[in-house]
């Protein structure tokens, strides 16, 4: 048989997830989809909770302590938005809005003090200097072009600015990942060195801390394993759901437990149960499967969370009533 596709081997991380434990997912929006699949086991998920961001360092600074200043805020229309956010967050009272961000923004680093893995996606390592504020910013929210400077990073001032904060956080293990997502307004050739930059950051952070850091190559799973456009979408740039679902598995078998592996597989034949939409003449049958599910997870004694999955099912059993 003819091999039509390059695949490489994955070391199983020496960090294995286990279920009921608590992640931290941030970065691009491949992390926000790796996130969302996280959310539907028995984990407990904090998934983008300060919108996507692409660069390194704009993500650390989501993840430090910092006064919030009015100041800072950009205006959109009659809107305010803030540069270190995403464009998902808007306020019309700049005094609210700065509170509602710092309430945000104080949740995430609770969450991460008590989480055991944080997952980041890095997306770029270009960033944007606003040269009013006299910083580098992660939004620029459609402000004049003229008040910004486009600047690159570089391996090393990555690599310090993470060193400082893994050495805050040694009860972290942190899985880092390379966005598969051309940034193809930056331009192919220019894309590529900042990739290889936020590649060779990776690299230096796990040679530096292996008790702490894994890299896990979602980047290299799509340029080899996915090279053909069919697992892009219509933009030919971001992967297709099936392509996520792909890169998702081999997460999987990299990252989980034995035991979550099976628990994944068992919850995912449940959740196909659940999306199956019967004829109406069979609705009291399909109710009987789905409350005896119920009954098999309530007397489940391995003390996994399935507080989540049985809510879902809840519903399920009261759209058939």
């Amino acid at each position: 048989m003819i091999n039509l596709t390059t695949t490489f081997s994955i070391p199983r991380s020496p960090y294995l997830i286990r279920a009921n434990s608590r992640i931290l997912c941030i970065g691009s929006c491949f992390a926000e989809n790796m996130g969302q699949r996280l959310a539907d086991l028995p984990l407990e998920v904090s998934n983008q909770a300060l919108g996507t961001l692409f660069h390194p360092l704009n993500i650390l600074r989501g993840l430090s302590p910092q006064t919030l200043q009015h100041s800072d805020l950009y205006k959109q229309g009659h809107l305010y938005v803030h540069p270190d956010f995403h464009s998902q967050f808007m306020g019309e009272n700049p005094e609210e809005f700065i509170t509602k961000l710092t309430e945000i923004k104080a949740k995430t680093i609770a969450f991460l003090a008590s989480s055991q893995y944080l997952i980041i996606t890095w997306g770029t390592a270009f960033y944007y200097e606003d040269q009013v504020l006299g910083r580098a910013i992660a939004n620029c929210h459609k402000q004049a072009s003229t008040r910004f400077i486009k600047k690159q990073s570089t391996v090393d001032e990555i690599c310090l600015a993470y060193k400082n904060f893994i050495l805050k956080n040694q009860h972290l293990k942190i899985i880092i990942s390379v966005s598969p997502v051309r940034h193809t307004r930056d331009g192919m050739p220019e894309n590529s060195a900042s990739k290889a930059i936020l590649r060779l950051a990776a690299e230096e952070l796990v040679r530096k801390f292996p008790d702490q850091v894994t890299y896990f190559p979602a980047y290299e799973i799509m340029l080899d394993e996915l090279r053909d456009y069919r697992f892009y979408q219509a933009d030919m740039i971001h992967p297709t759901e099936q392509a996520v679902n792909y890169i998702y598995e081999r997460f999987k078998q990299t990252h989980f437990t034995d035991n979550l592996l099976v628990i994944s597989k068992r919850w995912q034949e449940i959740y196909n149960t659940l999306q199956h939409r019967p004829h109406p003449l069979q609705f009291p049958a399909h109710r009987e499967i789905i409350e005896r599910l119920r009954k098999e997870i309530e007397a489940d004694q391995s003390g996994v969370d399935s507080s989540k999955l049985l809510a879902k099912i809840d519903q399920q059993i009261l759209a058939l009533s």
